[in-house]
């Protein structure tokens, strides 16, 4: 992935909320694979004896959590490059010369 240098950059109110609006959709990504697996192991195991246990360890599809779970980070670098884009299409005019430079790095980084 190309790196976006922030050396010197002054962001301001738009690209301060830009920005942790990204910060916010990394963590739901992050929290959604986190429950996923964990409502797996959940059901595999709680009021389960070692014979239910088993029989769920052998029903559960888990090349399919798997992919489940993946699906997530393909999702978030859409939704970041989308809003990567509006910054640099529809707040251009409240940005500075260094924010733009990162915008457009952003948004060609992760698309």
């Amino acid at each position: 992935m190309k790196e976006c240098p922030i050396d010197g950059v002054r962001f301001g109110a738009s690209s301060k909320k830009a920005i942790s609006e990204m910060r916010d959709m990394s963590k739901r990504a992050n929290w959604l694979s986190t429950a996923l697996a964990g409502s797996i192991l959940s059901d595999i195991f709680v009021k389960n004896g070692p014979i239910g246990a088993s029989y769920k360890i052998h029903t559960t599809d888990f090349e399919l959590l798997g992919t489940a779970m993946a699906a997530s980070t393909p999702i978030l670098r859409r939704k970041a490059s989308d809003l990567a884009g509006s910054m640099i299409l529809l707040h251009s005019g409240s940005l500075n010369n260094q924010e733009k430079k990162f915008w457009r790095c952003m948004y060609n980084a992760i698309k």
